[in-house]
């Protein structure tokens, strides 16, 4: 063969390979606190864009950059808009919603009229955006829920929407208006009917993050979210965007978790990092963490169920534990995880395993020897008949996922319609007393229940659903671990009971 065609070959090599490794675009998302990301730990409050992830596959990427009380002026002064610029590439797209702080006259760092300042800053991110070659597009702000006496809506945002529309026009840049949208649909529900969407239709005493309520007009619950989330996805589909390949059709929202609350332990698992501004943080197996060693995809996903998160911080008590539907424990810190670990304590176990008697339904989650203290959980889990073995089985090095491979799974509503699921480095159980096998494998048992009092302890020797093996992000297709999430914790929340 010619050096020609050798060299033909090899560009084609090259540009066929770069294809493949292409980086998926980005939704970036600027605006204020409707559309933020807010705190998980039993928070009533969501952003639509937080919720905004669930409407489209995993072939686009999405990052909220929404800041709370944010407006036109102040996202650019306090630099938010130069790290989402810097970060542009061709191909992406930025969704900008402001309004309902750039009215507030008396706040000269977020003030920013209408017609003047607010219509160039609207100009300034459409042509700046343009000029990374990515795609902008505008957002009428969603409006505040105000009523008048005879129950007629009543529009608050002034000429903020109109000027919006006029500058997408004069651009020609697309405009999802989810002004007329919102005005619209809560037009339609009516003054009571809208109360489930916003802040103020919330209770006194439900959330822990929320105590008092909030007479707030402003803001969303979660279902105000996914609904607002709704209306920007109708508009995409109307304008018929290009993004709109990325959609899906079946929504994974339910109300099967309904008055439900699934806790995450902070105290026994409790291991601390320093973020990019040298504070201290939790990470590693949290519902914030959306690196791998995290759970905010399992978060997601329950909260998808109709259940309410929240945080186990300190030493569990009754008295806070009858507030939990489910409550799971994650590979308890050794020293070398934690300088001082939160060891399980007898008082703790004396607490816990009364309110799983009483009907509580406990997860206990370990990991392999050598990276989860077994001595002090044993004595929890021996409570119930399940022992951790301290071994580490199913030792993964790079990609040989095969070795963390299950395919023999029983008939069982964890794994209704899953063909294999991924699993490394797991202690195995040993069972006594109630304790029933789920899964075994080669004589040995991975996975394994017990019926206790009212309650049920469901248990497996590794973390198993954090981020980096939830889903496909890096596992091949073949393994389904979301969809047996997703089967695991709706067979779990059948078997809890309703707290609020």
């Amino acid at each position: 063969m010619k050096k020609t065609s050798y060299l033909f070959l090899i560009i084609l090599s090259f540009l066929f390979f770069n294809f493949l490794i292409q980086e998926k675009p980005t939704i970036y998302l600027i605006g204020d606190s409707t559309c933020a990301d807010k705190p998980l730990d039993d928070n009533p409050e969501h952003g639509w864009g937080q919720v905004f992830h669930n409407f489209f596959s995993d072939d686009i990427k999405i990052e909220n950059h929404a800041k709370n009380g944010r407006s036109t002026k102040s996202f650019i002064d306090q630099g938010l808009w130069q790290v989402v610029l810097n970060k542009l590439k061709p191909g992406d797209y930025v969704f900008i919603q402001f309004g309902h702080n750039d009215s507030k006259i008396s706040d000269t760092t977020r003030y920013a009229e209408a017609n003047t300042t607010y219509r160039r800053n609207l100009i300034r991110y459409v042509e700046e955006t343009k000029s990374k070659g990515a795609i902008p597009i505008l957002l009428t702000p969603v409006n505040r829920r105000k009523f008048d006496d005879s129950g007629k809506f009543i529009d608050q945002h002034g000429d903020y929407p109109k000027v919006v529309r006029e500058v997408a026009n004069q651009l020609n840049v697309p405009l999802l208006d989810i002004h007329s949208k919102s005005l619209e649909l809560f037009s339609k529900l009516g003054a009571d009917k809208t109360k489930e969407l916003f802040l103020i239709g919330v209770q006194k005493g439900v959330f822990k993050s929320l105590p008092d309520g909030k007479d707030d007009n402003t803001h969303f619950t979660r279902k105000g979210a996914i609904e607002i989330a709704k209306l920007v996805v109708e508009s995409i589909r109307e304008i018929n965007l290009d993004l709109s390949k990325y959609l899906i059709n079946e929504l994974p929202f339910s109300e099967e978790g309904n008055g439900k609350v699934v806790a995450l332990d902070y105290h026994f698992n409790k291991e601390l990092k320093k973020d990019k501004d040298g504070k201290e943080i939790q990470f590693h197996y949290t519902w914030e963490d959306r690196e791998n060693s995290g759970f905010y995809e399992l978060g997601n996903l329950i909260e998808n169920l109709g259940a309410n998160l929240y945080e186990v911080k300190n030493a569990p008590n009754y008295e806070e534990l009858s507030k939990l539907s489910i409550y799971i424990i994650v590979d308890p810190d050794t020293k070398k995880e934690s300088e001082n670990p939160n060891y399980i304590d007898e008082k703790s176990i004396d607490e816990i395993v009364k309110w799983v008697y009483d009907g509580g339904v406990l997860v206990l989650l370990a990991n392999d020897f050598g990276n989860c203290e077994f001595e002090k959980l044993n004595k929890l889990s021996e409570k119930f008949g399940i022992h951790f073995n301290e071994i580490s089985r199913n030792n993964v090095t790079g990609t040989d996922f095969h070795k963390g491979k299950f395919d023999k799974l029983p008939n069982h509503p964890i794994f209704l319609n899953v063909n294999s699921i991924y699993m490394k480095e797991i202690s195995t159980l040993k069972l006594s007393a109630n304790a029933k096998a789920i899964l075994t494998d080669n004589n040995e048992v991975i996975i394994a229940s017990s019926e206790y009092g009212k309650g049920f302890v469901f248990a497996v020797g590794d973390p198993w659903l954090y981020n980096e093996y939830f889903d496909n992000r890096k596992l091949p297709k073949e393994f389904e671990n979301y969809k047996a999430a997703k089967n695991l914790f709706s067979w779990l929340l059948n078997k809890s009971k309703k707290v609020r």
